[in-house]
């Protein structure tokens, strides 16, 4: 089915081309009522503007991709909700595009972006290798979350980790806890061990209530292993907070509803970062460098901890 054209609006509207492009393009000179005659002609055939062609023809088209690593993660649902509440007081829109977890679909994904010639792209915690993100920033703006990428014209947004570690430890020491687990139960090292105390990280659940001395406190490097730090804790019959308080460095599904007290730079707070470095980039032109925007950790204190 072809799409209706200026001309088919101006037709059904009794008026010439030129004045429905007038219309279409906001201009003061057409008067209430013929504006109104078109607007309402557009609408009965239901027209809407190419935006693609008119961005092109103007060297701009008003949009950004954004590149979601996994659409299942709640992380990235966050993160594009911040990047759309700045794109919308921006004025521009979002092209949504998911790499499903890997590098090669996130590659793939990634080229139909480019091929809708956005005028830049956010990449939230893209698995692809640093060279697949240089090129792709030699043809437009690009902006990373949740990695640090080495590139003079790659700006990117991350939380800081180091940070966090050290306030969720501090609130602990406030709240009297002085043997404090690091528990890292990912499938790689967390980069996080490198922040907790010397001799703190544990790698095995049962640990967190092996005599003599078990730790009062434990800090959950991770979404994953704070949930299996959780459920391990209640199933051996340690009740939390009363027997061992527990921080998650990360917000992991439901966090807020079995209130789990956690620690981590908000993602939505990430996404309107990207999304204004991104803008700025488009606007602006190229700076001389690229730029780093690190957001800080929030300690949300709920009730598993004491």
């Amino acid at each position: 089915m072809a799409h209706p054209t200026l001309e088919d609006v101006a037709a059904r509207a009794g008026v010439s081309r030129a004045l429905v492009s007038l219309v279409m393009r906001g201009s003061p000179k057409v008067g209430k009522e013929r504006r109104e005659a078109v607007l309402r002609a557009a609408r009965e055939l239901g027209y809407r503007p190419n935006m693609m062609a008119r961005g092109l023809a103007a060297g701009r088209t008003g949009m950004i991709g954004v590149l979601l690593s996994d659409l299942h993660d709640p992380w990235y649902s966050a993160v594009y909700d911040g990047l759309a509440d700045e794109a919308a007081r921006r004025g521009v829109r979002l092209l949504l595009a998911t790499g499903r977890g890997g590098p090669a679909r996130e590659r793939t994904a990634l080229e139909d972006l480019l091929d809708l010639r956005p005028d830049g792209v956010v990449l939230a915690g893209p698995k692809l290798p640093a060279a697949d993100i240089e090129r792709a920033a030699a043809g437009c703006a690009v902006t990373v979350v949740g990695r640090s990428v080495r590139s003079d014209r790659v700006d990117c947004v991350t939380g800081d980790g180091a940070a966090a570690v050290e306030r969720a430890l501090g609130h602990l020491a406030d709240l009297g806890h002085h043997r404090v687990a690091c528990l890292d139960l990912g499938p790689r090292p967390s980069p996080l061990r490198r922040a907790c105390p010397a001799g703190a990280v544990v790698a095995r659940p049962d640990e967190l209530w092996r005599p003599p001395e078990p730790p009062t406190a434990v800090l959950a490097l991770g979404d994953i292993t704070g949930t299996t730090a959780l459920t391990a804790l209640l199933r051996a019959g340690r009740r939390v907070p009363d027997d061992i308080s527990l921080i998650v460095h990360g917000d992991p599904p439901g966090a807020r509803t079995a209130g789990v007290t956690t620690i981590a730079p908000p993602p939505a707070e990430l996404g309107r970062e990207a999304a204004a470095l991104l803008l700025d980039r488009i606007g602006n032109g190229a700076p001389a460098t690229a730029r780093r925007v690190t957001v800080p950790p929030l300690l949300n204190e709920r009730d598993t901890t004491r």
